[in-house]
């Protein structure tokens, strides 16, 4: 009995099944990177601080600057305290806006979906990213802003009980747990649409291809200026890791203090080892980010029956 020629034989069907099965080894490989890479406390410091501040003068806007206020801290100013009448005797805890509230983990995941998907051309795949990471960071500045009014609604009918402003907290929750996945998905899903991804796609060849490891590496010549600004990048980047790994005192001092906890129980010393594992752990990670980026400006991969793209 012959097979109908529209039919799929097992052979391609296994190597759709391989193909998936790497996509998704690729992400999960993606996801512990980046969670080994923040690990250290506040490791987009600049960025939280920057998304508090944003947070405090918007949220000032709408409902005035005595409903909100810095919480002073040894580290990154990254902590508010919301104020209403109906917070009092409630025990409301002060805001913090973490490495993980930052939204920063969100972008880079589907930056990632972007970026492995085969058949469109990087210049697309980059509008796409800048898109991406643009409704992202808007919607996580929404979601923080909308924290107020939620806590007030559900403490206006019941001001000074505990837990009243738990809707703020379920909102928060769902939005980390569901809610941007949601967006994520949905984005993706519309960018690969809009760019006539399908049609690409279908063009691109033999997908097995794009998924295989690089046949070889070269150095770029001539490097263009784009990739000497990310080279110059990638030197300045490394410059206060360096600094901070060679020549801070404090440093040396917050490590000397740690390695004299060696063996020592007790919460003093897990503080000062804490404190030590984040200052190497962030220098570190930051070194091994300015060696990606200087490699990328520097090097070139080549992939088995590479061509150029149509855009």
């Amino acid at each position: 009995m012959e097979r109908p020629e529209d039919d799929v034989s097992w052979s391609e069907i296994a190597d759709r099944l391989k193909i998936i099965g790497v996509v998704v080894g690729l992400l999960i490989v993606a996801e512990l990177f980046y969670r080994w890479l923040t690990y250290p406390n506040d490791s987009f410091a600049i960025y939280q601080e920057f998304l508090t501040w944003a947070w405090y003068n918007t949220h000032s806007l709408i409902f005035g600057s005595e409903s909100v206020s810095y919480v002073s801290r040894d580290g990154p100013a990254t902590i508010l305290q919301f104020t209403h009448a109906s917070f009092v005797g409630s025990s409301m805890d002060a805001l913090e806006v973490t490495d993980e509230c930052a939204g920063i983990h969100e972008i880079a995941f589907v930056s990632f979906m972007i970026w492995m998907t085969p058949g469109v051309s990087n210049r697309l795949k980059l509008r796409g990213i800048f898109v991406m990471a643009g409704v992202l960071s808007v919607l996580n500045l929404v979601r923080l802003v909308v924290l107020y009014p939620l806590a007030v609604n559900g403490c206006v009918d019941n001001p000074g009980m505990y837990g009243c402003w738990a809707p703020m907290w379920e909102f928060h929750q769902f939005m980390l747990d569901i809610g941007f996945l949601l967006v994520i998905v949905i984005g993706w899903t519309a960018w690969y649409l809009a760019v006539g991804g399908p049609a690409k796609t279908k063009q691109s060849g033999d997908l097995n291809l794009r998924f295989a490891l690089p046949s070889r590496v070269s150095q770029r010549q001539p490097l263009t200026p784009a990739l000497l600004v990310v080279l110059i990048m990638a030197g300045i980047f490394a410059t206060s890791p360096l600094y901070t790994l060679v020549l801070d005192e404090e440093a040396k001092q917050q490590q000397l203090k740690a390695e004299g906890c060696e063996e020592i129980v007790s919460a003093y010393c897990a503080e000062e080892v804490r404190q030590w594992e984040d200052i190497s752990g962030k220098a570190w990670r930051h070194l091994l980010i300015s060696g990606i980026l200087a490699s990328f400006a520097t090097m070139k991969l080549h992939w088995p029956n590479e061509s150029e793209e149509e855009e």
